[in-house]
């Protein structure tokens, strides 16, 4: 909601103490809004299963916002508007709405806000809702192979029969990074290189292809591919290696107080003097 500035009367007139009132009542109204407004907690909006849904398949987004909301509201960005797509009356904190079933028109950038009263909060961070399905699977594989030990590097390569310009990798569900495809043979093939994997890189890996402008449009997802990561982890050598640094370090700490003690010792015999203890200097002075 944005606030227009009121114009000063030109100068010459005489302002009525009516007019004055009515102008400072209406600037104290404004501050106290914009102050109402700014002070709302910002809502968060997310996709109930995940922001990746397969063509045809029902979607449900919630938006969540704070106790005692009146209304929230749902839109989606275009160009550089945006597109209302529903509003709900509810004073939860959250709440829900339903992509039936999900289509290519129903791809983009989503946001939520809510409001309180007559004071609207800030808009959610963006949700990008991609639907998946839109073309035929690749193929994932890794090079030199799918088990390796901590250390080696590996790369995972996702092929796609179609000349798709950028794939996505995914590991346990979760999106890893993306990166650019390049023209191979009968298709085209995306490198994800890990160098000197360790026991944190091992798991289930899926990729999708696409093209970069039809960023929300992907290919179904690629064929499980399992990463072995064996022999010891990388992190224990780290460990062990402290360990042993630890050890060492306290090894020379009591060799130089046991070092330190014998020079305090030594310090007032006459050099080539044997040491001897009082109680035989008493003894030798009696005879």
């Amino acid at each position: 909601m944005s606030w227009s500035a009121i114009s000063p009367p030109p100068s010459g007139t005489t302002m009525s103490p009516a007019l004055s009132a009515l102008l400072c009542l209406g600037l104290c109204v404004g501050h106290r809004m914009r102050a109402q407004a700014d002070n709302l907690p910002r809502p968060s909006l997310r996709a109930e299963n995940g922001s990746l849904a397969p063509q045809g398949q029902s979607v449900t987004l919630r938006c969540q916002g704070s106790p005692g909301a009146a209304e929230y509201l749902l839109a989606k960005e275009l160009g550089s508007g945006y597109q209302r797509i529903g509003s709900k009356l509810s004073q939860e904190d959250e709440v829900e709405f339903s992509i039936p079933s999900m289509t290519l028109s129903d791809t983009g950038t989503y946001f939520c806000s809510y409001r309180i009263e007559y004071y609207w909060s800030e808009r959610s961070e963006p949700l990008e809702l991609v639907a998946t399905g839109v073309y035929r699977s690749p193929s994932l594989s890794a090079w030199p192979n799918s088990t390796v030990a901590p250390g080696q590097d590996v790369t995972l390569q996702c092929h796609s029969q179609l000349s798709h310009d950028r794939s996505a990798l995914y590991k346990d569900g979760e999106q890893v990074t993306q990166a650019p495809a390049q023209p191979h043979a009968r298709g085209s093939q995306a490198n994800f290189s890990i160098p000197a994997v360790n026991s944190t890189h091992g798991g289930s890996y899926r990729c999708y292809s696409f093209q970069s402008r039809f960023p929300c449009q992907w290919s179904a997802p690629s064929d499980p591919l399992k990463l072995r990561v064996t022999g010891p982890a990388a992190q224990d050598y780290t460990v062990g290696n402290a360990i042993r640094l630890g050890l060492a370090g306290l090894v020379l700490v009591l060799l130089g107080l046991l070092l330190a003690e014998a020079w305090k010792g030594c310090r007032g015999c006459p050099e080539g003097a044997p040491v001897s203890s009082d109680r035989g200097e008493g003894r030798a002075g009696g005879h």
